[in-house]
């Protein structure tokens, strides 16, 4: 593999007054800016404590105008971090390097909704939970909802592969991107896959570039698959003694031979400081674990059938039933909750582990024995349905390099408990800046090298959204 580091991009790369002017005359005024506010607000997402601010912000409005600005960044060498509305957890559209900060928030339209074939054309910029509203009045359903889904947008979620509660039943974003268009870091614009359920024309570039974290292209628009809007749903809630039980029941609900479309857990310490900001439920009060389970199906009777049997599986534990949208939409808005009332209470660090189903229990008690162990306090919850849980881990009242050495310490050794267990550094946040030091633990040299010879394959100047995800 040939050498490129001279053309490398340089820590902290600023922009020349020549090199600005250039790329001012590439885009309109009010696309570009180099002001302190602007800079700030693109140097951080929601990562804790993470600030990189860019040299400059562009908001390209076109892919001709993000074609335009790639081959500028090409021919100046400097990095370029596509960004969406920087909702990330792993600072994956952080620019580490400085250099441009180019958000793709101004291309926001549904370019085509076809009814018929069940898909849509959109582009990056469009926030997730518009577009499900847009093909909901239609009678159709995207599935993948992301916590942000409110703010976070398309060409985000494709780029992190993002994920949430329903992708429980139905998986994450790459399960419905059919086609991409993108551009490259040389300014070519390409495009993968199509509109086809079937296609296999060449290699999959479609499902390489999804969650490829910005580092290979610019993701511009895509074609996603939809699928019929569910005509009934029901929520359930179960309360345990224990969070080893909540855990192990996890796997009863699947062997009992129901899918459910989500399936959450929350632990005492997360439903405690949810009940400091919120009135909840008396069947979470004084539980140790709460499983929020989501079913949808054709009729209400299904539904309450495959409740009745899950509540043969969990006696004597009696649900908590929600049948209306009204007490749905209140025990949703519960688990929507947890994170910030997380952030509301310390600084912490969260791991977003996940292993297999029938592992959750040993990935729980890992979680306890290492904060423990480094003198912290966790608080897990996440989505248990896939093995996915967000394991929090509590600053409390540290001062910073205590803090700083305790949270490292527990964050190995829980890397390491949940590799041993089958699992992987990321579920659903991405590795971006915040987890390349494990995966090395994760993946084989062999395996590392041959990702970044796809990097230099497509970025062969290193400039797309340097230092992230490789160690």
């Amino acid at each position: 593999m040939a050498d490129s580091s001279d053309a490398r991009p340089s820590a902290g790369a600023a922009l020349s007054a020549a090199a600005l002017a250039r790329l001012a005359t590439l885009l309109p005024a009010s696309s570009l800016s180099v002001d302190a506010d602007a800079l700030q607000r693109h140097g951080q997402d929601e990562t804790e404590s993470l600030r990189f601010p860019p040299a400059a912000v562009a908001w390209p409005a076109s892919v001709a105008q993000v074609a335009a600005v790639m081959r500028w960044a090409s021919a100046e060498r400097l990095p370029v971090t596509p960004q969406g509305a920087r909702t990330g957890l792993s600072g994956g559209a952080l620019p580490v390097r400085g250099g441009l900060a180019l958000s793709l928030e101004r291309l926001d339209r549904i370019r085509d909704l076809n009814v018929a074939d069940m898909t849509v054309e959109t582009e990056a910029g469009v926030v997730t939970g518009q577009l499900q509203e847009a093909v909901a009045q239609h009678g159709l359903y995207y599935p993948p909802d992301p916590a942000s889904r409110e703010s976070c947008l398309i060409g985000g979620n494709i780029a992190e592969d993002s994920a949430g509660p329903h992708s429980c039943k139905y998986g994450t974003t790459r399960r419905f991107v059919l086609g991409l268009e993108a551009v490259l870091a040389s300014g070519d614009v390409v495009h993968t896959g199509s509109a086809n359920r079937k296609d296999v024309t060449g290699y999959n570039l479609t499902q390489l570039l999804v969650g490829s974290e910005g580092t290979l292209a610019v993701i511009t628009a895509a074609t996603l698959r939809l699928i019929r809007q569910p005509a009934a749903t029901l929520v359930l809630g179960f309360g345990f003694d224990s969070l080893e039980r909540a855990a192990r029941a996890v796997s009863e609900v699947f062997a009992s031979g129901v899918e459910p479309a989500a399936c959450e857990l929350m632990e005492a310490r997360a439903i405690e400081l949810l009940a400091r900001s919120h009135d909840l439920p008396s069947e979470l009060q004084g539980a140790e674990a709460f499983l929020l389970l989501e079913l949808d199906g054709e009729t209400s009777e299904q539904l309450l059938a495959a409740a009745a049997r899950l509540g043969e599986v969990f006696a004597p534990n009696e649900p908590l039933v929600a049948q209306d949208a009204r007490a749905q939409r209140r025990l949703w808005k519960i688990r929507s909750k947890i994170g910030e009332a997380v952030k509301g209470h310390s600084s912490y660090k969260e791991v977003d582990a996940v292993v297999p189903r029938s592992a959750l229990a040993a990935l729980v008690r890992a979680a306890r024995r290492a904060a423990t162990a480094a003198g912290l306090e966790s608080v897990c919850y996440g989505h248990a349905g896939d093995g996915n849980l967000h394991i929090n881990l509590l600053r409390g009242e540290l001062d910073q390099s205590t803090w700083e050495e305790s949270r490292d310490r527990a964050e190995t050794e829980l890397i390491s408990s949940v590799l041993e267990l089958g699992g992987a550094v990321s579920g659903e946040h991405g590795i971006g800046w915040t987890q390349r030091r494990h995966l090395t633990r994760a993946l084989t040299p062999a395996t590392l090298d041959l990702m970044r010879r796809v990097k230099q394959a497509f970025d062969p100047l290193g400039i797309l959204n340097p230092d992230k995800i490789f160690p």
